[in-house]
């Protein structure tokens, strides 16, 4: 029997080679990180790996942005100040760092992202030692998929797992990513469900679907109630 496609992970799209720093790197070594690998923050990991913290760009800014002389500057709020007066990571990171496992779902990880306002999210392993970094950027990728890849994944994947008898009876037609179907399947909640799952494959943007059936299931469920 044929199983359902496999949903791509923050493991499929991070990147593995992050540059880490101590709580104890001064705050010129924390720029010249950020300048010299041209990135935008600098996870702040313990002895073991595991993170503290992030330093990005915007709290390496508040130092410069700091004027004790403005109203405005009076206003902020209490952390804030205190990473425009401090010099080494621990007093500039942002934390807790809003961390995600190794096999967190691509589609998960960007509902993080978006709950939590951040651009970037640090990648834990089994131990909660940093494995990576991603990125809004990284999360996008998956629709960088290209139309074969999707109808052969909907093809020989999607089709088989759920109407494995009726399978040749789909046309799956995909331009940009968008993914049309088309044919007829025996009932109508088979349309539903393929539907449902063909929207839910990674990298799909939309889904026309202009699938028939024989018997409507719905209506008869509904009648014996």
């Amino acid at each position: 029997m044929s199983s359902l496609p496999r949903h791509r992970t923050v493991a499929d799209v991070m990147t593995t080679r992050v540059h880490v720093a101590s709580p104890s790197t001064p705050f010129k070594m924390l720029v010249r990180l950020i300048e010299e690998n041209r990135i935008s923050a600098v996870p702040i990991v313990d002895a073991q790996g595991s993170p503290l913290g992030i330093v990005s760009e915007s709290d390496l800014l508040l130092k410069e942005n700091a004027d004790p002389t403005n109203p405005l500057d009076l206003l902020r709020q209490r952390s804030q100040r205190a990473k425009a007066d401090g010099v080494v990571a621990a007093e500039v990171m942002t934390s807790p760092v809003v961390t995600v496992g190794i096999d967190t779902p691509i589609a998960q990880a960007a509902r993080v992202m978006r709950e939590r306002n951040v651009r970037r999210l640090v990648v834990v392993d089994t131990r909660l030692r940093i494995a990576g970094i991603v990125s809004r950027s990284d999360l996008l990728k998956v629709f960088l998929r290209t139309d074969e890849d999707l109808r052969d994944e909907v093809l020989h994947k999607l089709l088989p797992a759920v109407v494995p008898t009726e399978a040749a009876g789909v046309d799956v037609d995909v331009e940009s990513n968008v993914i049309t179907l088309s044919g007829r399947v025996d009932r109508r909640t088979d349309v539903e469900i393929l539907d449902r799952l063909a929207r839910d494959v990674d990298g799909v943007v939309n889904v026309v679907n202009r699938l028939s059936f024989r018997w409507d299931d719905v209506k008869r469920q509904a009648r014996a109630f």
